[in-house]
């Protein structure tokens, strides 16, 4: 991949990212969860990360699908999960 589309990949994939941060951060406010609940909580399911491992992945919104869909499972966020995010997403592109 050239240089200027990886950087045009980057900056399209921005608002996901920003936009999937911000849902993680407000689920886990509301669920008053704090990033060692949630390294308890995923050690449970056999997944491995440190609060602090975490709270970077978090913080820069940058995890696999996989990981996201597991922090969804151990918040007990409901279906409505990717709607919301898409929300926030679109939310994001008009404001821009």
């Amino acid at each position: 991949m050239k240089q200027d589309q990886s950087v045009q990949n980057k900056e399209a994939l921005a608002p996901y990212k920003t936009a999937i941060a911000r849902y993680v951060r407000a689920s886990m406010v509301l669920r008053n969860l704090r990033y060692d609940d949630l390294a308890t909580a995923l050690e449970t399911r056999g997944i491995s990360l440190s609060p602090d491992n975490l709270r970077s992945k978090v913080s820069k919104g940058i995890f696999s699908a996989d990981l996201f869909l597991a922090l969804l499972d151990v918040m007990e966020v409901g279906d409505s999960a990717c709607e919301e995010v898409l929300k926030l997403v679109r939310e994001q592109q008009n404001s821009d």
